[in-house]
């Protein structure tokens, strides 16, 4: 009852309640516009055929357990669905994934939002396995309000589940390498082989694992057979393998298949989404844009000085913290792929340096100049450090929380728009309004041939010319128009309607090769995400062409 009553009990609880808070506001962006996050329809469309007697998931560009835990998801909602008269057979549960969609997105954005927020009580778990109480409590502060973790835990996609399992794991390790017990070694490897069952790149979890043995291996020296003993690397490896096997059976039954999507991802990942020469690699890319603009300049520039003075005063430890960010960054970072991404997992690690420097610096000043305010000085320094990313976590949960502009586009074409008229909509599909919904389409599409520099319909070059144009335009370079239907603008259309969402001549930084539109590093002039549009009419005069 004491510790109830006492306020430190409740910055925990409070601080993961409010990182739980801003995972979860505006969670149903988009909706239901299902192209709003790319990826999260490719994932969910492996996901529902489970419920079809497809236990494989089919594509092998993720392994399979954030799918089957997806799929476990689906399972409750289905079963609870039927008590409620929802579809009553699998069949129905998965046409309805094709009518309505929205619940089947909610589901998983809302389990990532959860594990996000579970990833800020762990990391506090990290720090009071070996930190002081106040460098626990800034890093689980700097986690609950990092900017790109707070972003991609919106989101039904794998990144955040992974970093989720990566924390865990180091938890597990820490008490290894505190206690040396048995059952945690065992658990670090079960929690390992579910990061790197969730995404492949999480393997360099193993290397803390590595680092706390070699570290009991070198004390033991002088006795090699204690030291051979009571080493744990055999339960953590077996219990990695074996989840992985078990959470990826068909990474083996459909070897083939398998092996030709790995390829293929490893040659993506090479060469990159975008030309190289555009970004760069990872090495140079993510520091300056990814960090900085995903942690903010402060929490950035604290996580690298605690990082440094780690190493200095606390070697071990900051071996044990370093191994897996440095490696993952050195991994990440030799393809042409950027994904902003690509550093989620980075994030919890810096916050952990983070919190270690400003408490460190708080006890230097305390001692020197306000003896007892040392737990006052660590907050004040840790909102000063935190601020600037949590000013902008809210600017884009506000935004995020707006309608998009592609539902504002498709909801007027659907009022304007006469059924069965022919539409062409210029630019990258994801960046397009969603104008059908169900089976029974509203409308004729006609789609580019830039090759052939003509309008095709189903595929096949036609002398058709649209009816109406609808023209994306956005601050990633993929709102791209032929210079034939710039022509045909100027001379066979009028603009009858313009959408705006952002003032495009703001220099807004955007997550460029990941397509979803929404700015990144500032949001000057940005009233909600999606693109703006200009919708145009054919003259009644214009013939068709």
């Amino acid at each position: 009852m004491t510790r109830l009553r006492s306020p430190a009990f409740w910055i925990l609880p409070l601080i993961t309640g409010i990182g739980l808070a801003v995972r979860l506001w505006g969670i149903d962006f988009g909706l239901p516009h299902v192209l709003a996050r790319p990826d999260e329809l490719l994932i969910l469309s492996a996901v529902i055929k489970m419920h079809d007697g497809r236990a494989n998931p089919g594509f092998f560009d993720y392994p399979g357990l954030y799918m089957y835990l997806v799929a476990g998801l689906y399972a409750l909602y289905y079963g609870g669905g039927r008590l409620l008269g929802g579809p009553a057979t699998p069949a129905a549960f998965v046409k309805n994934f094709y009518e309505h969609w929205e619940p089947y997105f909610l589901i998983p954005r809302v389990f990532g939002a959860v594990l996000g927020a579970a990833t800020i009580a762990i990391v506090h778990g990290i720090g009071r396995a070996v930190l002081s109480r106040s460098a626990s409590w800034l890093a689980a502060l700097f986690t609950a309000l990092a900017f790109l973790h707070v972003r991609d835990s919106h989101y039904a996609t794998t990144d955040v589940t992974m970093t989720f399992f990566v924390m865990g794991a180091l938890l597990a390790t820490l008490h290894v390498y505190n206690g040396r017990a048995a059952r945690d070694a065992w658990l670090a490897g079960a929690l390992a082989g579910c990061a790197v069952s969730a995404k492949y790149n999480a393997v360099f979890i193993v290397l803390p694992m590595a680092v706390v043995e070699a570290l009991h291996a070198w004390d033991h020296r002088r006795d090699w057979r204690r030291m051979l003993r009571e080493t744990h690397i055999v339960r953590m490896a077996t219990a990695s393998a074996l989840i992985f096997g078990l959470t990826n059976p068909y990474l083996f039954l459909d070897f083939t298949h398998a092996l030709n999507d790995l390829r293929v991802l490893q040659a993506s990942t090479g060469g990159g989404m975008t030309p190289p020469e555009m970004l760069g690699r990872g090495w140079t890319y993510h520091l300056p844009y990814s960090l900085w603009h995903g942690l903010g300049a402060p929490l950035l520039a604290a996580g690298l000085a605690g990082m440094l003075l780690m190493a200095v005063r606390l070697p071990r430890l900051a071996a044990i913290f370093g191994a897996f960010p440095l490696a993952y960054y050195a991994a990440a970072g030799a393809g042409h792929n950027v994904f902003v991404r690509y550093m989620i997992p980075v994030v919890p690690f810096l916050c952990i340096f983070a919190g270690y420097a400003v408490s460190e610096l708080a006890g230097y000043v305390a001692r020197w100049r306000l003896r007892g305010r040392e737990p006052l000085l660590a907050g004040v320094l840790g909102l000063a450090v935190i601020a600037p990313s949590a000013v902008k976590v809210a600017r884009f949960d506000y935004l995020l929380a707006q309608e998009d502009n592609r539902l504002v586009a498709a909801r007027w074409v659907h009022t304007q728009v006469p059924a069965d008229s022919l539409i062409f909509m210029s630019g990258n599909l994801y960046g397009r309004p969603q104008l059908e919904r169900g089976p029974v389409r509203k409308y004729r599409y006609l789609d580019y041939d830039y090759g052939a520099d003509t309008f095709t319909l189903n595929r096949r070059p036609t002398p058709e010319q649209p009816d109406w144009i609808i023209v994306q335009r956005s601050g990633i370079p993929y709102s791209h128009i032929a210079p034939r239907v710039v022509k045909l603008l100027e001379t066979d259309y009028s603009v009858v309607h313009t959408l705006s969402a952002a003032d495009l001549t703001e220099q807004n930084f955007y997550d460029i090769q990941d397509g979803f539109y929404a700015a990144f590093g500032s949001f000057r002039g940005v009233r909600r995400f999606g693109p703006n549009f200009e919708i145009y009419r054919r003259r009644a005069t214009s013939p068709a062409r």
